[in-house]
């Protein structure tokens, strides 16, 4: 269902390229990876769409809390100008004003769109993975 290894590669490249930035907490170098109309859907938190409340939500995130999530990517699938990648990653969060640091684990939805030949996130979904029983 993949379209070619070249849509495969340029998602599976924004993705790695977002974590890298999340790992940064770089909120102005994350925006451009994002669809002017771009949403994210954090658990515990209202939606946010379109540049200024995602560089709101990254800009309060990042003075909180420091993320460094490894993420393992379980399936992309690409139709024409739109994409879609499940993934799963282990981050560890470190809270900034305790220092106090924990491990969790997150299923991730993104969903891309490709914009003048580039592939941007639409949508961005996460929660926490349940734990194995």
């Amino acid at each position: 269902m993949l379209k070619n290894d070249g849509d495969r590669s340029a998602i599976e490249k924004q993705i790695h390229k977002y974590i890298d930035v999340i790992s940064r907490s770089e909120a102005n170098l994350l925006l451009p990876l994002f669809t002017q109309g771009g949403i994210v859907m954090a658990p515990d938190a209202p939606t946010m769409e379109g540049f200024d409340q995602l560089r709101a939500f990254f800009d309060y995130g990042f003075t909180s809390i420091k993320l460094v999530p490894e993420v393992f990517i379980d399936e992309i699938v690409v139709d024409d100008d739109y994409a879609f990648a499940r993934c799963h990653s282990e981050v560890r969060v470190t809270v900034l004003e305790t220092n106090a640091t924990h491990l969790e684990a997150n299923r991730e939805l993104f969903v891309f769109k490709k914009e003048s030949g580039e592939w941007k996130i639409a949508r961005y979904m996460f929660n926490k993975a349940p734990r194995a029983a």
